[in-house]
């Protein structure tokens, strides 16, 4: 094989790019659409109860059903699968909408609508995870991932800048078909790909078939290093971002002494740091072993949690508080941006590809259960301890998990024995 022209590759790979454009099309309107369904839940029902109760049913099925549908997806053409879930989740936002529109919706409608849109998620996340591998050559993979993300963070950012412009235009309602039609557009898309070898399993579609599937799943993530070091160490990211992701409030007011507009600050620079780590990974795993991007990755959130922390005395001035903490925060989402990067990428190469589908379940479906977990920790901590204190015994737990990660040599010695197999 030719070795990667780089981004240049990418442009001029037009399957890829139509799953991309696919993909950052169904991005814009979840984005619009998460701003206009917070208003809706709240219209409708008045009650904080609801909204807990539909943020629980959009991620359950991230958790139960995902890991089952990846086994069920490995043995199904992908295309397909990604287009008919498409469409569920059109005609889902769009009786969403005209409820609203006629006033006919009711929360358990709600309820039961997100609960089959993640359903419907559920399987549409592997089978998208499994086609990429299909479209890429391997030397190409990171900088399809890494322009693909850097793409999508900026879509959504648009995406919730406009929301708020869109619904005053064209209402509620209007907005979530804006959704419904990206849906759409997507499905459109997709079915214009052409992904080579995408056909379905020769195993006959028994239910002891499908369980000998699954549990062939589940026992190569536990048997295989690099799966399992890379399913356990993205579940530790996602909880170890909790108190950060769920305390933002308490952050800006007691620790940092400021208001709303500091949680401007951190997101803007995060999402800057997220950007320029996502585009500059390809670049720079060239020159920097794989083991910098796990360890610095990963010690840069605890950094960043004790730093905020120690420097509290100097928020006295104003002006150093906004500057420390807006680089700060770049440095942490450029840090956690790298990480994320090459978790995804080694994920995609070092995995069989005939794993790939139910692997990625996996991992998709413990990230999302660990954060209820981690969320009822956090908040249970904050009854009886200040935020400063939570974030220290975050920022703490982190380093010392690196710190072993170091020592122990579990990055070098995973990524060397998966290579070592390969080459063999």
């Amino acid at each position: 094989m030719n070795k990667s022209a780089g981004y240049k590759n990418i442009l001029k790979n037009f399957q890829y790019m139509k799953m991309m454009i696919a993909s950052l099309i169904n991005r814009f309107g979840d984005s619009v659409d998460s701003i206009a369904s917070a208003w809706i839940i709240y219209e409708l029902t008045s009650n904080a109860m609801w909204s807990a109760v539909i943020f629980g049913v959009n991620k359950l099925p991230s958790v139960l059903i995902m890991p089952l549908a990846g086994a069920w997806v490995e043995r199904k053409r992908k295309k397909p699968i990604m287009i008919i879930t498409d469409i569920i989740r059109a005609i889902c936002v769009a009786f969403i909408a005209t409820g609203f529109l006629f006033n006919f919706l009711e929360a358990w409608m709600l309820v039961i609508t997100t609960f089959i849109i993640s359903t419907a998620e559920a399987f549409r996340l592997p089978a998208g995870s499994a086609v990429i591998p299909k479209l890429l050559d391997k030397e190409d993979l990171s900088y399809g991932m890494s322009l693909s993300t850097a793409l999508a963070t900026v879509v959504e950012l648009v995406g919730m800048g406009i929301a708020a412009g869109i619904i005053a235009i064209i209402g509620t309602a209007g907005a979530i078909y804006i959704d419904m039609a990206t849906f759409l557009l997507s499905a459109l898309i997709i079915s214009t790909i052409k992904i080579r070898n995408d056909e379905p399993s020769a195993a006959e579609g028994s239910l002891n078939n499908y369980y000998a599937t699954l549990k062939q799943g589940f026992n190569y993530v536990l048997s295989n290093k690099v799966a399992r070091f890379l399913v356990l160490f993205a579940a530790f990211l996602n909880g170890i971002l909790v108190p950060l992701n769920s305390l933002q409030a308490p952050l800006a007011s007691e620790v940092l002494g400021g208001g709303a507009e500091i949680l401007s600050v951190i997101g803007i620079t995060i999402t800057v740091g997220t950007l320029l780590g996502t585009v500059a990974y390809p670049l720079l795993s060239k020159y920097i072993g794989k083991e910098v991007f796990v360890i610095s990755g990963g010690l840069g959130i605890g950094i960043y949690f004790i730093s905020l922390i120690i420097a509290q005395p100097a928020y006295n001035s104003v002006v150093f508080m906004y500057v420390f903490v807006a680089f700060a925060s770049l440095m942490l989402g450029l840090s956690v941006s790298l990480l994320s990067a090459f978790l995804q990428v080694e994920f995609v190469e070092l995995i069989e590809e005939q794993y790939l589908a139910r692997a990625a379940s996996i991992m998709n479906a413990m990230g999302n259960a660990i954060t209820p977990i981690m969320s009822l920790v956090v908040s249970g901590l904050a009854v009886f301890l200040p935020t400063g204190v939570i974030f220290t015994i975050a920022g703490i737990f982190d380093v010392i998990v690196c710190l072993y990660i170091i020592v122990s040599r579990t990055v070098t010695n995973v990524l060397r024995s998966e290579e070592s197999l390969n080459a063999a």
